[in-house]
């Protein structure tokens, strides 16, 4: 009601004629108006008239008075815009020029600011939901980092909600981070009562795209067509470094400012992925339309000479090698103009089909055709990176890059430090970082999710109990360096975390635990040992993001026998995810590197295509063995099989064969295993060590689904035995697949390589176990049975200015008592003050004290609901006495 008699005073023709923002906004300050009906009257104003008829629906249809209920605010009058223009952000601030373009999703307008009177592309989204999630969020704040000279700059971005789908503008909406959170579906006009969520985003307007160049040229200027390539592939390497796939990388998505520089562009189709970890992407469809309709159509025709061969066959994990297979079409349309369009098409379908360039141009260009030929390459490992494209002798040299050799070269001189020591100063100098630190400096906010009470709580029982587990079955603690000295190469890993000092001292954050664990074993000569160890290792973030922070536990035995050693891991995996979540049953997957080499060989599959061929499977081996997810799955696996990797048909059927026969229940596949690899001595040893193992997991009473699934591959490169994935269901989604939450096996092979790098006796063989503690927590966290108790008892005061000194007295007698109590901190808190921190912190027992009562030896004790009491006689009485 308030609301409405505040539209009606500042209606058009009311006493105080477009105040109504301003004056919500003091009455919410003053504490009259609440945030909600804020709100209401400045983001959903269209929504409040509809809203306010049916909650007073009878009054208004009272006949005495509905001249008032019905009174129209008239503040847009016939044909006015200014309430939208007044509550929209968009309306009050830019001016629309014209249509830029217009796609599937929406629309782009040209737009100029109306207070620095510059000119803007402006997108439009329709968002599914009308509450942006956390997704969405990071989405816009990693193009909003993409700051970037040869980048399409990204200047700001905001939600705004309108009634009906109506946008305040004549166009539609288009997608430019994420097709899985734009609404694609047209509203109805009619629906006046639903409310859409509009995402804005303000971009750098570019008059000119790189497809209207190729369309106007008539000369070919080879100095100014290796400077366009050179300044796609550095906005590309920017892109990629912030762990940004573009996807849809075409001559109408690169763009060209005022000045006719470079600009990568529309972001419709990228995929925000570590690009440490591929992206496994479920939103590429499994077939695309292989017959192109138009020459120069939109969408997935206009595009089609461009996609790589792993989006074509739909493979789920890809990388940034996709958007270097649409370069290598790029460069090739930079130095080959057509003269017609059946000439584009004939041509790019020859290079897209068949992977053939033009002879009389590949001879005329043999350094761009030779750099097309590795960009085009059909295996995505064959592309170079954009930086190796940058770095390589196919790319003539700018003068700056010679410069820059020279001092490189210098760097590494070891008989001149000076310009070392120079370059190391300009990297560490306070000003400039101070400058790009408070630029970058909200980009890690999410990671704060990990401090919230509940986490902590969670992580503080996890790693109690996964230290009382390891400590019962003997280990000692071991704690290996959070940072070393990055001096082995070889078993550095690139998403390792590196880092440097003033001094220029290359160090690496602790990627791993046991690497360290197995040299100090070496250097020892320890032949007998339980260790553990529950830390924090660290991974690359993507672009300027902090390092990624993983909690886990490890825990290792030096000798002992083979079996049983392997056993006694897997048991103390077991008791400690049983004591987080005692309701699910796990899936132990067991399998062995010999009878992995034995199937490869078995298959025909090569040693050079086994790393491939292992990719590929990798796809589905996450799914469990005989599952009918995992079998569906086999279609796609064979496609890209034979498709992808050029597989014969006789290789891949002998793959499905040793898919159907060797991975399922694990008594059943060993019993298969031993009649098929019975000529095999190593195989049948390796096979009787992982039936050994089963035998001593049930002595143990292990509750898991046991199964052996020969096409896993070891987690590590060091596991060279027997080695397996633990594997928690995640029921509570429907479709969900397993978790893998913890992985192990055999690392033999390691100790006797470090030792002969010492010159050292090898110790007896070891067997490990990582368990990652961060994805418990998540599990912890979900099971009521494991939150932490909040305080039993609020010590209260009623008047007596506070009774502070009686209050902490009266606290410490509880706490001496073992009953956990709070008290409110402050001097004199008003009772109501103090009910409300008992409501806010689950505090359900009030313990009252009165500066009468207390010379009458009287305390008050208030319990809220029906629970399990503490008992307070004692404490209270000798307080009170």
């Amino acid at each position: 009601l308030q609301v409405y008699l505040l539209r009606l005073a500042c209606g058009k023709k009311g006493p105080l004629p477009n105040s109504l923002s301003e004056l919500t906004s003091q009455l919410s300050q003053l504490g009259i108006m609440p945030s909600w009906a804020e709100d209401l009257v400045s983001r959903q104003p269209q929504m409040f008239q509809a809203t306010f008829k049916r909650i007073f629906k009878q009054t208004v249809d009272k006949d005495n008075v509905s001249e008032f209920w019905n009174a129209s605010p008239d503040l847009l009058g016939e044909n006015d815009g200014n309430l939208a223009a007044m509550n929209s952000r968009y309306l009050s601030d830019f001016e629309e020029l014209c249509l830029l373009g217009k796609g599937g999703f929406g629309h782009v307008v040209l737009c100029k600011n109306k207070l620095d009177g510059r000119r803007y592309a402006m997108k439009k989204v329709k968002l599914k939901d009308e509450n942006p999630s956390d997704k969405i969020l990071r989405e816009v704040a990693t193009l909003s980092r993409l700051q970037h000279q040869h980048v399409v700059r990204y200047y700001q971005a905001w939600f705004e909600t309108a009634a009906g789908g109506s946008s305040g503008t004549p166009y539609g909406e288009e997608s430019e981070i994420s097709s899985s959170w734009v609404d694609t579906a047209g509203s109805s006009s009619n629906d006046v009562n639903t409310v859409s969520t509009f995402l804005y985003i303000q971009m750098e307007y570019c008059p000119r795209t790189l497809r209207e160049v190729f369309d106007t040229r008539s000369v070919l200027d080879k100095e100014l067509t290796w400077g366009i390539f050179r300044q796609i592939v550095e906005g590309l390497s920017h892109i990629h470094g912030q762990g940004i796939i573009h996807r849809d990388l075409t001559p109408s998505n690169i763009f060209f400012d005022t000045r006719n520089d470079v600009k990568i562009g529309d972001f419709g189709l990228a995929k925000f992925a570590d690009l440490q970890n591929p992206d496994q992407d479920h939103r590429v469809p499994v077939k695309f339309e292989a017959n192109v309709k138009s020459l120069e159509g939109t969408g997935q025709v206009g595009t089609y000479f461009y996609r790589a061969p792993e989006i074509e066959q739909a493979w789920p994990h890809i990388d940034e090698k996709v958007d270097m297979y649409s370069l290598g079409v790029i460069l090739f349309e930079l130095w080959h103009p057509f003269s017609t369009g059946m000439e584009r098409y004939v041509t790019l379908n020859e290079l897209k089909q068949q992977n053939i360039l033009p002879s009389n141009w590949a001879a005329k260009f043999p350094h761009q055709a030779a750099l097309v030929h590795l960009l085009v390459s059909p295996h995505p490992q064959d592309r170079p990176s954009a930086r190796d494209v940058l770095q390589s002798e196919l790319l003539p040299p700018r003068m700056e890059d010679k410069a820059l050799k020279d001092i490189l070269r210098t760097i590494h001189s070891a008989d001149n430090t000076f310009v070392f020591d120079q370059v190391i100063a300009a990297l560490f100098d306070e000003e400039k970082l101070a400058s790009k630190t408070d630029n970058e400096a909200n980009l890690s906010i999410g990671d704060l999710d990990h401090l919230t009470p509940k986490w902590l709580t969670a992580q503080e029982l996890v790693i109690g109990l996964t230290k009382d587990v390891f400590t019962r079955h003997g280990a000692r603690k071991f704690r290996s360096p959070s940072m070393t000295v990055a001096s082995d190469v070889k078993t550095s890993n690139r998403s390792a975390v590196k880092v440097i000092n003033s001094s220029g001292t290359m160090f690496e954050l602790r990627y791993d635990t046991r690497l360290l664990f197995a040299r100090w074993v070496v250097l020892n000569q320890s032949t007998s040992w339980k260790r553990y160890e529950i830390s924090h290792t660290y991974r690359k973030g993507v672009g300027y993001r902090a390092p990624k922070e993983y909690l886990q536990g490890d825990f290792d035995i030096i000798g002992g026998y083979r079996a049983l050693a392997e056993a006694e891991v897997i048991k103390a995996a077991a008791d400690i995810i049983s004591r987080v979540s005692s309701t699910e049953t796990c899936e132990l997957r067991l399998n062995h590197l010999e009878i992995l080499d034995t199937i490869w060989s078995w298959s025909g599959v090569t040693r050079q295509q086994r790393k491939n061929v292992a990719q590929i499977l990798g796809t589905m081996t996450f799914l469990r063995p005989q599952s009918a997810d995992r079998k569906a799955r086999w279609v796609f696996v064979r496609s890209v099989l034979l498709q992808g990797l050029h597989l014969s048909e006789a290789v891949v059927d002998r793959l499905q064969t040793a898919e159907r026969r060797f991975t399922g229940n694990a008594d059943e596949v060993l019993a298969r295993l031993r009649g098929a690899l019975s000529n095999s001595p190593s195989s049948i040893e390796a096979i009787e060590e992982l039936s050994r193992l089963l035998s001593y997991l049930r002595n143990w009473r292990v509750e898991m689904l046991l199964t052996v699934d020969v096409f896993i591959v070891p987690s590590d490169y060091y596991f060279n035995a027997a080695y397996f994935q633990i594997y928690f269901p995640r029921t509570s989604y429907p479709g969900a697949q397993g978790m893998l939450l913890a992985v192990g096996g055999r690392y033999d092979l390691l100790l006797e390589h470090l030792a002969k790098d010492y010159g050292v006796h090898t110790p007896p063989g070891a067997v490990g176990l990582t368990i990652a503690l961060q994805k418990l927590i998540h599990i912890a966290m979900k099971d009521s049975k494991n939150e932490t108790e909040p305080a039993e008892v609020l010590v209260c005061c009623r008047g007596g200015g506070g009774l502070l000194k009686e209050r902490m007295e009266l606290a410490d007698e509880l706490w001496s008592a073992n009953v956990k109590a709070d008290f409110v901190c402050a001097i004199a808190p008003s009772l109501t003050e103090q009910y409300e921190y008992a409501h806010d912190n689950g505090i359900k027992v009030l313990v009252i004290i009165t500066e009468s009562g207390l010379s009458q030896g009287v305390v008050t004790v208030v319990y809220f609901l029906l629970f399990p009491k503490p008992n307070l006689f004692g404490v209270l009485c000798r307080f009170a006495i």
